[in-house]
């Protein structure tokens, strides 16, 4: 319309939080470098967030042109950093784009579409606040498998306790991108609770309509020992239960109980305010 000043869509920061991925690290940073050459002001820049890596880490993803932040400088005033959620944290302080891409730095098979398919949502409808990608994984030690901690924790204590958000698919992905003036308004978790914190927190805040999945296909990776896994299980579990009210637990556990079989059908007093009725 003659007289309407046009507005270009805004430009992402892709970062990659790292921590000992020497091995794949390059191929994702030249994946994303692709990106920038074929479709100038899409991606402002790539940072690597170099979380208490020992390995060359940080060496390859200079050399590969991306700048490089260490979670040691950006967390040391709380004493460094803790896990994930602290990584994104530093990122989060160093992005000066509208937009903010996360990408694992594990992938071996990442593609230029995948990183286009995360950013494009939020440049072309302003409703979306937060864009989560799903895939079917191939992990590198023993074939196919779903994601064990989304399967057996996320899941269903979304179903149980935000049963509004049951239907992602990943909750947990890290691949992943948001606004940055939101994502920084968060208190995010300093470890592995931060991906679905984020979700939780975004529906709270925007509604669910507000976080969309996009389809990324097959993605390789390697897969984690259960050791690791209930570690990451305990962490998500935290997010999920910290941002759920007393009543709600109380609510979603109720409605499986039974009175004591050798006792009269009674009301007891934890029942009165819970709105459950025994049958």
């Amino acid at each position: 319309m003659v007289g309407m000043k046009y507005t270009p869509p805004s430009s992402a920061t892709i970062c990659i939080p790292a921590h000992n991925e020497a091995a794949t690290i390059g191929h994702v940073i030249n994946v994303v470098q692709e990106v920038r050459r074929d479709e100038p002001g899409l991606i402002t820049e790539v940072v690597v967030i170099d979380d208490r890596s020992t390995d060359a880490t940080a060496l390859i993803a200079r050399a590969a042109g991306a700048r490089v932040i260490s979670t040691g400088v950006e967390c040391r005033d709380f004493g460094g950093s803790s896990g994930k959620g602290d990584a994104l944290w530093a990122a989060l302080r160093r992005c000066s784009t509208d937009l903010v891409a996360f990408i694992d730095a594990d992938l071996t098979e990442l593609s230029a579409d995948r990183v286009r398919q995360l950013i494009d949502p939020l440049r072309n409808d302003s409703r979306v606040q937060l864009v989560k990608g799903t895939f079917r994984r191939n992990c590198t030690t023993d074939g196919s498998g779903a994601g064990r901690v989304t399967m057996l924790t996320a899941r269903p204590l979304l179903s149980l306790l935000h049963p509004e958000l049951a239907s992602l698919q990943e909750p947990l992905s890290g691949l992943f991108a948001g606004r940055v003036e939101t994502l920084g308004s968060l208190w995010l978790d300093c470890d592995y609770g931060v991906d679905v914190g984020i979700v939780l927190d975004i529906a709270t805040m925007f509604g669910r309509d507000s976080i969309v999945e996009v389809d990324l296909g097959e993605i390789r990776h390697r897969k984690r020992d259960l050791a690791s896994l209930s570690i990451t299980a305990e962490q998500v579990a935290r997010a999920i239960l910290a941002r759920s009210t007393d009543a709600t637990v109380t609510n979603a556990d109720l409605t499986v109980r039974r009175f004591p079989p050798r006792q009269l059908p009674a009301r007891p007093n934890r029942f009165a305010h819970s709105g459950y009725e025994p049958n």
